[in-house]
Formats: C-alpha cells, sequence, structure tokens
C-alpha cells in the first residue's frame, strides 16, 4: 500500500508541475503576441504620419514638380529630334561623290540638229523613239542613298559610247557619272535593244517580203530571184583571260566575225556572229560560216524549189542558194563577164551598208577590250541601231566614212585600247 502511495503522489506532482509550465508558456506566449500588435500599431501610425506629412509637402510643391517634369520631357523631345535628324538621318559621304560637268545638262540642251547627229549619231526623233520604246526596262527610281540616272541620259550616254571609240572614263567624265555606272548602262541598254528592237527590226523576211526584195534586185541590178546580199566584216578583240589558244604569228589579231544579209535598202534581215579566233590577210581570201545554222536557215527562207538565192563573193563555200561571180579567168564568155559585172555590182550593197555601219557606229573601227559576251551585245546592238536608223532615214554624213574607216598598220586594224 505504501508504494501505492508513493506511485500516485509522485504521478500528481508530476502532473501538476506539467500543468504549471504549459500555464507559463501560454502566458509568455500572450505577451508576445501583444507585443508584437503594440510594435504593428506603432509602426503604423509612423507610417501613417510620415504620409500625411508626404501629402502636405507634395500638395505644396505638386505646381513646380509639374513644371520641372514638363520642361525635362520637352527637352528629351528636343534632344531626340536633333539626334534623329543630324545623326541617323545624314546622307551617308561615302554612297555620294559629288561632280561636275555641265555638258549634258545645258550644253547637249543647246545643240542643233546638226549637232546632235554629230555626237549621238541619230536624229532627236529617233532618240524619243529609243527613250520611250526601251523606258520600261531602263527607267530607274531614285533611293534614300542618292538620285538615279535619267532615262534619256541613260540612252545619250550609250549612244556616245557606241558612236565613238573612246573608253568608259572618257563617257563618265563627260556626263557625269561614275565609271561603273556608265558600264552598267551600256551593258543594260544593250540587253534592252536586243530584246525589245531587235524582233521589230531584225526579222526574216515573209514570202510577201521575199517577192518585193527579188522584185527590187531585178529591176534594180537585172538579177532575178535575188532575195539578199551576204557580207562580213572582224571586230577585233583583246585576248580573254579563259582563252587558251596561241597566237599562230605576229600578223594574226583576234576578232570576232560579223557575217550579214543584207536587203536592196541597205538593212540586215540576218546577224551571225562568230566566236573569237585569230585572223590574218590570208585568211581573209577564204572565208567561213561564223555559225553552223546559217546554211540550215538560209535554207528554210530560200527554199529547194522557189529558185531564190543570195549573193556573196569569190571566199564564201559554194551553196546551191548562194549565187558567187565566176572565177577571174581568161576564159570568160561575155554572158559570164557581164554576169560577173551584175554580181558585182550588186555585192556593193552590202559593202556600203557595212561602211554605213562603221561610219554610224565608230566603236566597231578599233580593237574593243571588253569581254567577248558584251562585245557581241554591242555588235547586235548597232546593227539594230543602224536599221532603225535606215528605217527612219536619218540623215548619213559622208565624212563619217571618209575620215572614220578602219585604220590599219602593217595591213591590220590599229589596236587602240577601249577598256572595260
Amino acid at each position: 500500500m505504501e508504494a501505492a502511495d508513493v506511485c500516485a503522489g509522485l504521478s500528481l506532482s508530476v502532473i501538476t508541475w506539467c500543468k504549471a509550465r504549459q500555464l507559463q508558456d501560454n502566458q509568455t506566449e500572450a505577451r508576445r503576441k501583444k507585443r508584437c500588435l503594440q510594435l504593428l500599431a506603432v509602426r503604423r501610425l509612423r507610417l501613417k504620419k510620415l504620409h500625411e506629412t508626404w501629402m502636405l509637402r507634395e500638395k505644396g510643391s505638386r505646381h513646380s514638380r509639374l513644371h520641372r517634369l514638363c520642361a525635362h520631357d520637352r527637352w528629351m523631345e528636343l534632344i531626340t529630334h536633333h539626334f534623329l535628324k543630324d545623326r541617323m538621318r545624314r546622307r551617308p559621304k561615302v554612297w555620294f561623290y559629288p561632280r561636275i560637268s555641265n555638258w549634258w545638262e545645258n550644253a547637249a540642251a543647246t545643240f542643233t540638229d546638226d549637232q546632235w547627229l554629230q555626237y549621238f549619231r541619230v536624229s532627236r526623233e529617233t532618240f524619243s523613239y529609243i527613250c520611250t520604246t526601251l523606258k520600261p526596262q531602263l527607267k530607274r527610281q531614285d533611293t534614300t542613298y542618292r538620285l538615279c540616272i535619267p532615262l534619256q541620259k541613260r540612252v545619250a550616254l550609250t549612244l556616245y559610247k557606241l558612236a565613238n571609240p573612246c573608253d568608259y572614263k572618257t563617257v563618265a567624265d563627260l556626263f557625269a557619272v561614275g565609271v561603273a555606272s556608265v558600264c552598267r548602262c551600256v551593258h543594260e541598254f544593250c540587253t534592252a535593244v536586243i530584246e525589245l528592237l531587235k524582233p521589230q527590226l531584225v526579222v526574216t523576211p515573209n514570202d510577201s517580203k521575199l517577192v518585193k526584195m527579188a522584185d527590187f534586185f531585178y529591176r534594180t541590178y537585172g538579177i532575178p530571184q535575188c532575195i539578199g546580199v551576204l557580207d562580213s566584216m572582224h571586230i577585233t578583240i583583246i585576248k580573254p583571260p579563259h582563252y587558251q589558244s596561241e597566237q599562230p604569228n605576229r600578223e594574226s589579231y583576234l576578232a570576232i566575225l560579223l557575217q550579214a544579209v543584207v536587203d536592196g535598202n541597205g538593212m540586215f534581215w540576218d546577224l551571225s556572229m562568230s566566236c573569237p579566233a585569230w585572223v590574218n590577210d590570208s585568211s581573209g581570201l577564204r572565208k567561213y560560216w561564223a555559225c553552223e545554222d546559217f546554211p540550215i536557215r538560209m535554207l528554210n527562207v530560200c527554199g529547194t524549189d522557189s529558185g531564190r538565192f543570195i549573193l556573196g563573193d569569190a571566199g564564201y563555200p559554194s551553196h546551191y542558194w548562194l549565187l558567187k561571180p565566176y572565177s577571174n579567168t581568161n576564159w570568160l564568155t561575155a554572158e559570164q563577164e557581164l554576169l560577173n559585172t551584175q554580181i558585182s555590182q550588186t555585192l556593193s550593197v552590202a559593202q556600203h551598208a557595212f561602211e554605213r555601219l562603221k561610219g554610224r557606229w565608230r566603236c566597231l573601227n578599233k580593237r574593243n577590250d571588253c569581254s567577248v559576251e558584251i562585245v557581241k551585245d554591242m555588235i547586235e546592238t548597232c546593227c539594230v541601231l543602224h536599221n532603225l536608223c535606215e528605217k527612219n532615214k536619218d540623215t548619213f554624213l559622208p565624212e563619217w566614212i571618209s575620215h572614220e574607216s578602219i585604220q590599219t598598220v602593217n595591213g591590220k586594224p590599229q589596236r587602240n585600247s577601249e577598256t572595260d
């Protein structure tokens, strides 16, 4: 019994101590929460006083503060506008080089018809027609960096380049443009002429046109069924960098063969150009075809049963659609000599056409140092423009032939540089 009483008393004391400890902890927690609430109330009161003080100050200085903010905004706008105007919108100096030349803008505008014809080789009406026809392909728009070259100026500088054996630098200084711009204008003009004007001016004649051509040659020269005269010329060029063939001898020069068929009015209706080849004086005695498909084209035009033919000199290969003069021997009859005379007179039509071509477009008289493809485009463009001038009956001055014929040195064309 005594042990049980001891255990019960011990348990009671433990329980009492635990309850006292718990009560003490609860009181401590209550005091801590009360202290936190008091601190929070003091902080809120302090913040409220600060807010009231700030509102009082803000109410007094609001007008001046707004004034300062508006002044700052206006100042920033002025600075931004100044920066965008003078810095970001300024034209880059690298893209524009000032050039001074009033030849085209002032001098050319006062040219008489004769002066205009002397410089550009076409009449003003033909010049306007060229500009109107090529406008869809040659006209350019102004950009942010610079003004484009006007259409009339692009056409004029190209015609001046084709009509005068000068380099690109001379044309660039005369028209106050860059050398690269002259190159680009010339190339684009030639491409446009070949694409737009050539299909209208260099056309294979149809049956009705062939009949009229045959009647013209018969009435004028007494040769029936003749529909054209064949002739050719060489345009000297510089040796291309990729050209592997070596020069066979000192008397040879590299040239492109232009072969054309001319009608009775001196206009070309078939053009052919060969690849660059070495030629000399002796090679011109025996002529060759500029392209392999030329006999096929002539066969399709002349036909097999129509009896039509074209005329050519004795150096061309023999074909039944090609009429050549008899060989110069002592055994010719009177009829054969008469036929040779008639053929010689008829061949002068092509010779005269080529003389007018070289006289009007003098770039064909000197060595051309452009690339082969560009030289071919320039030759083709000159032929198309020749037909256009002949069709419009533009004036051709006789001194263009007498003074601007091909100059030769030691029997071959003079090689004056014409740099691309």
